[in-house]
């Protein structure tokens, strides 16, 4: 016969005043690892004064086991519900008080700081012989003899990044010019929601909106000389030097009612600094996810003292995608260990079996067979890139263009040419049916060949479903960039917003059990696929100064400095470096494994097998070259966490049964990553 337990959670875990703790789990009473459902834990002061331990009662059937997770969140988001007597839907936290979750009738935004994110949630037991049982008190993110702590996702908020870089203060004084300026950014609450009734002798008032204060803004400076991670700012915001890039990032519920303000201070050594200027960012109303805004300074006086130049990235949740807090494997990479305990890179097929439209392939890149072939011949992973045609569906294709043969009208001219167009600028039906030609040596793409999966343009849909789940993907999410002569890869590209959204939702549906890491050459494209979802890894392709492709514009993606404290402050997985440039400084690969990084390789350069030996000698973490059957991997088996519950438990059972063993994780309180035996 089924009995009641009231089971208490205590966990320990520092939090801000504006924060509490959750639990969540895999029942009706713990939420069901829904974000929105979560149990709200009560903050308990200690005899020292300390606020560090949280704990709350719920009231839970026996005999049964339960799975569960302790979460950070905004406190204010967080509601109370009734509590029921059969136990479903509330519970009690053992102080006379209700618990809370975020259930409620009006959908809230809900914030979430950081979770626990072991690839095994914790687990309790009830056998129903007692009426109430004390959990011993848990570390934060730390059980199973691991610690792991991930950042939170958009769930139905958005997340706005305000960024200054590029000397973007100018002022019109050119005495001012040469002084240091710091600037604090301030959230602005436009919407008039809450507040008193305007009067009607209020219609003229020059009152300003109220600063928002349940929008934290927090603040990191990504350069080149020193590493920075978001944190909240100081009374005078961050110091702007030459050179510096600096991020304010908050996320909100609505950017169209939510504005900010940029307070300019002038900063002298041993001297308060003195503050000479604000600047007002509207609330941005238009669907457009990346803006450039110049704005006036206004000083003491009220009178225009000079201008700064913003740039705004809003990044968006998926529409209609449901993430849960069941399981993430975004910080998880467990080094492959060959019968030794020694580490070895992952063998990663380069569109496949490799690129034939350039150089010689037994097969045609970037196609369902050339995928299948590279398992066969031992690939770990195969790399591919991803991109929408004009009917906005997801398909395979390494370019931004094709080109299309037509003739030339004109009498004189009976001769065949060809024509450059976009991917984006045909639909799905015409990129598998017209007669294209590859952009780089003009060869046919779509000359017939015998089987569906040997067809060019596959969708991405097709290339989940048609390959084997044990083979992983790396996939290379395609956004045109700007060169450093201010052209573009492509212009009028569809908004980086909706190009993923459209991405993730047929990963989503088809991944199954698959490993999968994303990557991109574009540094807000990374910064979305780590907001949009809480799943897969993300990795920041790199091309570093080299002589082979045209230099980047934006500073993240010049050089590999950047580009490293860039993944550091943005919590991604890692990087994917050039081979040819990351050959000239070797003691790149040093600071990154220094920060616990996952490091791939790519470039031609990996074609020849004795850099492919040099490169796993190094301990990289993967390599991506063409021609796995002329460079056949030395071993095989998977390298981190699956997706299915089967297969995280077995990777458990291993990880505790072998010593040298190693996961690398994201520690939240230190904003590093770190391994753990």
């Amino acid at each position: 016969m089924d009995a009641w337990v009231d089971v208490t959670f205590s966990v320990t875990v520092s939090t801000d005043p504006t924060q509490c703790v959750c639990v969540t789990g895999d029942d009706a009473a713990l939420g069901t690892w829904d974000p929105t459902r979560m149990v709200r834990m009560v903050r308990e002061f200690t005899e020292n004064g300390g606020g560090r331990l949280w704990s709350t009662t719920i009231k839970l059937r026996a005999p049964q086991t339960y799975n569960y997770r302790f979460v950070v969140c905004k406190d204010s988001q967080i509601r109370p519900i009734r509590a029921e007597r059969n136990g479903f839907g509330g519970s009690s936290n053992g102080h006379g008080e209700s618990a809370m979750d975020c259930g409620s009738a009006a959908p809230c935004p809900i914030t979430i700081y950081k979770w626990e994110t072991n690839v095994r949630p914790r687990v309790v037991v009830l056998e129903g012989s007692k009426a109430s049982l004390n959990l011993p008190v848990a570390t934060f993110g730390s059980y199973d003899g691991m610690t792991n702590i991930n950042k939170g996702y958009l769930i139905n908020q958005c997340e706005i990044q305000v960024r200054l870089h590029s000397s973007p203060i100018h002022m019109w004084k050119s005495k001012h010019r040469e002084q240091t300026y710091s600037i604090k950014c301030t959230a602005v609450d436009y919407s008039q929601q809450g507040g008193p009734p305007m009067q009607e002798d209020d219609d003229d008032s020059r009152d300003s909106p109220p600063f928002c204060q349940l929008n934290d803004v927090y603040a990191c400076n990504v350069n080149n000389h020193k590493l920075s991670v978001a944190q909240p700012q100081g009374p005078v915001g961050l110091i702007y030097n030459h050179d510096d890039y600096i991020v304010f990032k908050s996320q909100i519920a609505d950017p169209a009612t939510m504005g900010f303000q940029l307070d300019f201070y002038v900063c002298e050594a041993h001297q308060t600094p003195k503050f000479v200027g604000s600047s007002h960012l509207l609330p941005h109303k238009q669907k457009d996810s990346k803006i450039v805004r110049k704005v006036p300074i206004i000083g003491c006086k009220y009178r225009p003292i000079g201008e700064v130049t913003v740039e705004c990235l809003i990044a968006r949740p998926v529409e209609g995608l449901t993430l849960t807090l069941e399981s993430s494997f975004q910080t998880h990479w467990k080094k492959k260990d060959l019968e030794k305990g020694l580490e070895r890179s992952l063998d990663i097929g380069h569109r496949g079996m490799g690129a034939s439209y350039s150089r010689v392939s037994s097969l045609k890149e970037n196609t369902v067979a050339s995928f299948s072939a590279a398992a066969t011949h031992g690939a770990d992973f195969v790399e591919f890139d991803v991109l929408l045609s004009k009917d906005k569906v997801p398909v395979v294709y390494h370019d931004f263009a094709v080109k299309v043969l037509y003739s030339n009208k004109k009498k004189h001219s009976k001769q065949s040419e060809l024509f450059e167009i976009p991917v984006q600028s045909l639909t799905q039906a015409q990129l598998q049916s017209m007669r294209l030609f590859s952009g780089e040596h003009d060869v046919e793409i779509n000359e017939e060949q015998e089987g569906q999966c040997h067809d060019p343009f596959p969708t991405l849909q097709e290339v989940l479903t048609g390959v084997d789940e044990s083979l992983g993907f790396n996939i290379e999410i395609k956004y045109p960039q700007q060169f450093i002569d201010d052209t573009w890869e492509v212009e009028n590209f569809i908004d980086v917003n909706e190009n993923l959204d459209r991405i993730l939702t047929v990963v989503f549906a088809g991944a199954g059990s698959r490993k999968i890491v994303f990557s991109s050459f574009d540094p807000d494209t990374c910064i979305l696929l780590k907001l949009k979802q809480n799943k897969y890894p993300v990795m920041f392709l790199h091309q570093g100064q080299t002589n082979i492709y045209t230099r980047y514009k934006d500073h993240r993606a010049s050089t590999f400095g950047w580009g490293i404290n860039f993944a550091l402050s943005e919590h991604l997985l890692g990087l994917a470096l050039h081979t040819e440039v990351l050959l000239q400084d070797l003691s790149l690969l040093e600071r990154c494994f220094s920060h616990k990084m996952v490091v791939f390789v790519w470039g031609d350069d990996n074609n020849d097998p004795k850099i492919i030996r040099q490169m796993r000698d190094l301990k990289v973490d993967g390599v991506i070259y063409d021609r796995i059957d002329c460079h056949k991997p030395e071993h095989q088996g998977p390298e981190f966490e699956v997706s299915s519950a089967k297969a995280a438990a077995s990777f458990m059972q291993v990880v505790k049964g072998d010593e040298n063993a190693s996961v690398h994780i994201f520690d939240a309180e230190s904003q590093l990553s770190k391994p753990v035996a």
